[in-house]
């Protein structure tokens, strides 16, 4: 696993002994983590999946700041949607860590050929579809994820048609948090707690619920 110099040199060794103490990842678990950072690093070199900066430290900028959703997944086999999921964050993380009914979404057909070579490489049952969340209708999930895809206002009105009466929405969401959430309250009704990020101290997870339309 420590084995490519690439990975092993941009190790932070308190963010891993982090994610596997705090997230209860197995060594098979961890392995995959690193396969997939290696991949990523190798595919963004020609694909933008992720800013280059992030990499420097993807240990935290993209393990732990998507690990950290997990623990608010009581279910390991809740249905899971990831919208505009991208490299597969926070969505493929949480396959990799235990979550067994994953499906990641998104419009960008490089993006999509990257998380179906993941998907291939490590054996992964995550459902992946190529398409704009708009046209995709007919399904509903336990639990709707979202990461750096748009403002509060508009990932409710992705949401909306996704969800069932107890769907949970957990958002990563940044700064402006509380801009955020004051412009959607003009516009939907919604209970929500607020969790500060583990990875980034501007960051937030951002746990919905009983969301409707005013």
């Amino acid at each position: 696993m420590l084995e490519d110099k690439k990975i092993t040199k941009k190790l932070d060794l308190t963010t891993l002994n982090k994610i596997k103490n705090t997230f209860s990842i197995n060594p098979s678990q961890e392995i995959k983590l690193f396969k997939f950072l290696k991949e990523l690093s190798i595919y963004n070199k020609h694909t933008n999946l992720v800013g280059k900066s992030t990499l420097a430290n993807p240990l935290r900028s993209h393990i732990l700041d998507c690990i950290q959703v997990s623990p608010f997944i009581k279910n390991r086999n809740s249905t899971i949607l990831d919208m505009g999921t991208g490299a597969g964050l926070p969505g493929l993380v949480l396959s990799i860590s235990g979550c067994k009914n994953v499906t990641l979404v998104d419009s960008n057909r490089k993006k999509v050929n990257f998380l179906n070579l993941v998907k291939k490489e490590m054996s992964l049952s995550t459902k992946i579809i190529l398409e704009r969340l708009e046209n995709l209708n007919n399904v509903k999930f336990d639990i709707i994820t979202s990461r750096a895809l748009a403002n509060l206002s508009k990932l409710f009105s992705y949401s909306q048609k996704f969800m069932k009466k107890n769907t949970l929405l957990i958002f990563l969401k940044g700064k402006t948090v509380n801009e955020e959430l004051e412009e959607a309250q003009q516009k939907w009704i919604f209970r929500f707690q607020k969790h500060k990020s583990i990875s980034d101290t501007r960051g937030t997870i951002l746990i919905i619920k009983n969301l409707k339309k005013k």
